[in-house]
């Protein structure tokens, strides 16, 4: 999977050393809570893309120290778990749990990062996340000087495995302050703007499209739930809003509410709703002992575990620490491959007057997990 990640430096007189447009970060190991659960390894990929991501700008400045830094946020991160495919079992399957596909505490791990696009004020980029043989822990893969050194692999290890993948979107910003005295940005043209930093995308979604806004008017399907998160103080960055990696355990709850209690009824799965499952789950009886909506019939077909192999979060808006935070999730009535369930979530913040206002669209896909035990 080795590539070359250097430009000929004549097409870059400002450079002070290679320019690499594919880089690739220093090998690290994964940390025991980054492997336990599901929920906290998927979170520790939104990190470590977060951490990929801005290792590559930097080491990009470093390259062309006339560049100036620029505040940034990021717009949406789309991340994919490449482990779930048999093409990326590993050879050695841990004795312990032949059937896990997640990797063990102190797997040797590297990040490596292209942009797919520059834009006027913002960029596209691509990581993935790739296994190292124990015997190149220690190698520098920007570096085609050691391609030879490394290219016999030692005793009993096998070679690179792609663990997971990942894309997203940024944009450069620029804080401003109106005439009340509150501070907002505004996009502004961003640091790079020369197209030849562009790499080939190479990684593709099973659902590549992004989630879309509900047209004024449309409302939600049938089967759409709702339930309350409660955020805290822990969740902040030090802006106030709740920091990215978050979002991955707040939509998770919901997810595994989802899946458990048959809200996510597709038509299969070994298990069947008992009762009419209610549009909001916490509702009580009205004066006339009537209910609200339902979401689900009963005796509806759903399944209990699921495995996620893809996971979209979107930051349209800053999610702010606050009461009445609502997520509305439902799942998609057409499958991927009638294997594939795709599950939407809406993450809605209360205003003032009472109406909701969409902060984030999110979007898992998820398959039945009929072997083990819940992995969410």
């Amino acid at each position: 999977m080795t590539m070359t990640t250097d430009q000929s430096s004549a097409l870059y007189p400002e450079a002070t050393g290679p320019v690499h447009v594919i880089y690739s970060q220093p090998t690290i190991s994964l940390r025991w809570n980054e492997t336990t659960t599901e929920c906290r390894h998927i979170e520790a990929l939104f990190l470590l893309v977060d951490d990929a991501r801005d290792s590559h700008i930097r080491q990009l400045m470093r390259t062309f120290p006339h560049l100036q830094d620029k505040r940034r946020v990021v717009r949406n991160a789309h991340v994919k778990l490449d482990q779930h495919y048999p093409e990326n079992f590993s050879r050695f399957p841990n004795p312990r749990d032949k059937d896990r596909t997640r990797p063990w505490f102190g797997q040797l791990l590297r990040a490596e990062t292209r942009f797919t696009f520059i834009g006027k004020t913002s960029l596209k980029f691509q990581h993935r996340f790739l296994t190292v043989p124990p015997s190149q822990a220690k190698r520098d893969f920007n570096n085609r000087e050691e391609d030879a050194q490394y290219a016999v692999l030692g005793e009993d290890e096998e070679p690179e495995r792609l663990l997971a993948s990942a894309e997203g979107l940024l944009v450069f910003i620029k804080w401003q302050t109106d005439e009340k005295g509150h501070r907002f940005f505004k996009p502004t043209p961003g640091i790079f703007q020369d197209h030849s930093l562009v790499a080939p995308r190479t990684i593709h979604f099973l659902k590549e499209t992004l989630p879309e806004k509900r047209p004024l008017g449309l409302l939600r399907p049938p089967n759409a739930f709702r339930v309350q998160i409660h955020l805290r103080k822990s969740d902040e960055d030090e802006l106030g809003h709740v920091t990215n990696s978050r979002y991955v355990s707040l939509l998770h709850d919901v997810l595994t509410f989802g899946l458990r209690t048959g809200y996510y009824a597709n038509g299969v799965g070994a298990s069947k709703t008992m009762t009419n499952l209610l549009t909001y789950p916490e509702a009580t009886p009205k004066t006339d002992g009537s209910y609200q909506e339902v979401s689900v019939p009963a005796g509806s077909n759903f399944y209990k575990r699921g495995t996620i192999f893809e996971l979209y979060v979107g930051y349209e808006q800053e999610l702010k620490v606050k009461p009445e935070v609502y997520v509305w999730s439902w799942v998609e009535r057409e499958r991927i491959h009638d294997e594939f369930d795709v599950v939407r979530f809406e993450i809605c913040s209360t205003n003032p007057d009472g109406t909701q206002s969409i902060v984030s669209l999110c979007r898992a896909v998820i398959r039945e997990d009929s072997s083990q035990r819940a992995l969410l």
